[in-house]
């Protein structure tokens, strides 16, 4: 299952629940690096490039990840999606919480 809206909003935290245990682990790496290429996730994952490559493809039509190419090489970073903006505090909070 992918995000809502995969091709504009990107994924929420709760979303990497319904990626396999081997989809979750790979983003979970990008997440903490920023990005990464085929080639460095068959590296770190100890699998095939070609696997490696697949795996990257899904995570993109999914609406996980953003495919970039610059010089040349390709690479992946998670496509985030935006978090609801925090409530305003209750007009007052900080005077009501001096008096105290």
């Amino acid at each position: 299952m992918a995000p809502e809206s995969p091709s504009s909003a990107g994924f929420r935290a709760s979303d990497l629940l319904m990626l396999s245990p081997a989809e979750r682990r790979v983003l979970q790496w990008l997440m903490r690096r920023g990005s990464g290429s085929v080639r460095e996730v068959a590296e770190w994952f100890e699998m095939p490039e070609e696997a490696a490559g697949s795996r990257m493809d899904a995570l993109e039509k999914q609406g996980f990840v953003v495919a970039e190419t610059a010089s040349g090489a390709k690479s992946y970073r998670p496509k985030f999606g935006r978090s609801h903006p925090a409530r305003k505090p209750p007009s007052g909070i900080w005077e009501k919480l001096d008096d105290s």
